[in-house]
């Protein structure tokens, strides 16, 4: 409950016009107490722009400044052709990230300075001393430090009054700069009266302040929570880095080893998310209060990301098999063609030589000539057979996407009849059985292979320390190759058990295998087609109709199409 009363006084609190004169000086009680509100409301934020601005914002209110900058320390790395992993070197720098003044508001800078002391910030950031000048322009030039007044010329600003903290963390460490500068009289805010819309004024000289003791102690206090926050906010942002790269790395190791498929995972990932955006825009139909968190967007897009990860631990030739038979049992099934036609053409030459031998010894009278046309006959007859096995044998051995796209039942049965009447077992049995798959190009045992991979990747999932708003990565990704009638694979789970992420990935997943341009077992289908097969699984219950229909009215897929676009282009 706390933490929830802290965003909403967080929010109020960002809403302070800078524009608009504060009614009158606040008192040490209130300011010391305004302190405990601002680090509640920085330590509430998460992201690091955020935490920037609203830093900027609450140090200009509580000290009365016009302006204040915001300077962070942070290392570069140089990379070089000549450079040795070992000798990478890396460099620390000051980067100016934001600053906010009554007349512009807050604006992003990026620049970057030396942390020495040719500037201010620099020497703060460098020495982790704080700087509090009471006029910048009565410096005698022997300060450890240089105010560099081009500044103030190129910006049109003159700077008379400056604190400089630098933000510490718990080991002593310098993170940061906040710099403030030219406090503001408060009775020269209250008679400030603007026009709504109106700019104010570059304050005058004589209305600014020098920066006082208890500034000082404020800004050091305010500082160091701004730091804690700063330096929480980019530890998460480093964990979510390093697990994104994570991520990134386990989808390089399944493409390494499944090479046909890649960019399936990243394009299935950008499906689903956008398609579980259209659900959530949905205002109609079965799905109309089926809504998706950003946290539940995220985890989606992971499971999306991982699905196929399983596919690691399945033989690369059952991955990579282009058509029915592998290509060593093709090429048996050949050379044996080939044999039979050679060992046909040679018994058809000994017949006929034998024939010969005996009628001429039995003083038979006889034509040569036209015995030998009709053995020539009788082997061209052999041989154009034997062609049209071959032929016919290559068209089998190519997969189907669907089991009507040619008669396959119909071709081997004459693959048969031809054996029988050449009297030669051309195809074996165990390769009738591949040759006469209706669908794909995977024998029964080579599916199950291929079919754990579903197993393996929810195994692998499993072992991960999900955090609370991830934590069904696994279960998502484990129901992807689920159908709504029971027919699916691992468990055979029926609509009611299967989750609503898991069923609009198998709508998204199906999609890009069907039109996917890679697949070495199968040409690209068209999306019109790939969406008829995709009703048609609808129709026989296996796919999520409603889904279908709102994956297909919001054209969630030509983002897929649009994806394989800028790759070939």
């Amino acid at each position: 409950m706390g933490q929830h009363l802290a965003k909403k006084k967080l929010k109020k609190s960002t809403t302070l016009e800078l524009a608009k004169p504060t009614p009158s000086a606040i008192n040490s009680g209130d300011r010391f107490r305004s302190l405990v509100d601002i680090g509640i409301a920085i330590s509430s934020e998460k992201e690091i722009a955020r935490i920037l601005d609203l830093i900027l914002t609450k140090a200009v209110e509580t000290t009365e400044a016009d302006a204040a900058s915001i300077f962070l320390t942070e290392n570069i790395r140089i990379d070089s052709i000549a450079t040795s992993a070992s000798q990478k070197k890396f460099f620390s720098v000051l980067r100016f990230h934001r600053s906010t003044d009554r007349r512009a508001g807050p604006r992003i800078q990026n620049k970057v300075f030396d942390l020495d002391s040719g500037s201010v910030a620099g020497y703060v950031a460098s020495t982790g001393k704080t700087v509090r000048i009471d006029n910048c322009y009565a410096l005698t030039g022997e300060e450890e430090f240089k105010f560099n007044s081009n500044v103030d010329k190129e910006t049109d600003y003159k700077t008379i009054s400056l604190l400089a903290i630098p933000m510490k963390n718990a080991d002593g460490k310098i993170r940061g700069v906040i710099q403030l500068l030219n406090k503001i009289k408060p009775e020269a805010k209250r008679t400030l009266i603007l026009q709504p819309g109106e700019v104010p004024p570059a304050p005058k000289e004589k209305d600014i302040l020098p920066f006082s003791d208890e500034d000082e102690k404020l800004m050091h206090a305010f500082a160091s929570q701004a730091c804690v926050a700063l330096e929480n906010a980019k530890l998460t942002e480093d964990i979510e880095n390093l697990f994104e790269s994570f991520i990134r790395a386990s989808v390089t190791a399944i493409e390494a080893r499944d090479p046909a498929t890649s960019g399936h995972s990243d394009r299935v990932a950008v499906l689903t998310v956008e398609f579980a955006r259209a659900v959530h825009q949905c205002h109609s139909g079965c799905h109309q209060h089926t809504l998706f968190s950003d946290e539940q967007i995220r985890e989606l897009r992971y499971a999306a990301l991982l699905h196929d990860f399983g596919k690691i631990g399945v033989r690369e030739s059952v991955l990579n098999k282009r058509h029915k038979l592998y290509p060593h049992e093709m090429e048996t099934i050949l050379l044996r063609l080939d044999s039979a036609r050679a060992r046909q053409e040679m018994m058809a030459w000994k017949d006929m030589a034998t024939e010969l031998v005996d009628l001429f010894e039995q003083g038979h009278p006889h034509s040569p000539r036209a015995k030998l046309n009709d053995v020539s006959k009788k082997i061209d007859a052999f041989a154009q057979q034997l062609q049209q096995v071959r032929l016919s044998v290559i068209k089998a051995n190519q997969p189907q996407v669907m089991d009507d796209d040619f008669d396959i039942a119909s071709l081997m049965s004459w693959i048969n009849k031809t054996s029988r009447e050449l009297d030669h077992t051309l195809i074996t049995p165990e390769e009738m059985i591949k040759l006469s798959l209706p669908k794909g190009s995977l024998s029964e045992e080579e599916r199950r292979e291929i079919e754990s991979h579903v197993t393996h990747t929810y195994h692998f999932l499993r072992q991960i320390a999900w955090t609370e708003d991830l934590s069904n990565v696994a279960d998502i990704a484990h129901a992807h190759h689920e159908k709504c009638d029971g027919s699916g694979y691992p468990r055979g789970l029926t609509a009611e058990h299967i989750p609503v992420q898991a069923k609009m990935m198998s709508i998204a997943d199906i999609y890009d295998a069907l039109t996917s341009m890679d697949r070495p077992y199968k040409r690209a289908l068209s999306a019109e087609r790939a969406i008829e097969i995709l009703h048609l699984e609808a129709r026989n219950g296996k796919l999520d109709l409603d889904l279908l229909k709102i994956f297909v009215e919001a054209e969630v897929f030509r983002t897929a199409d649009g994806m394989r676009n800028r790759k070939t282009a």
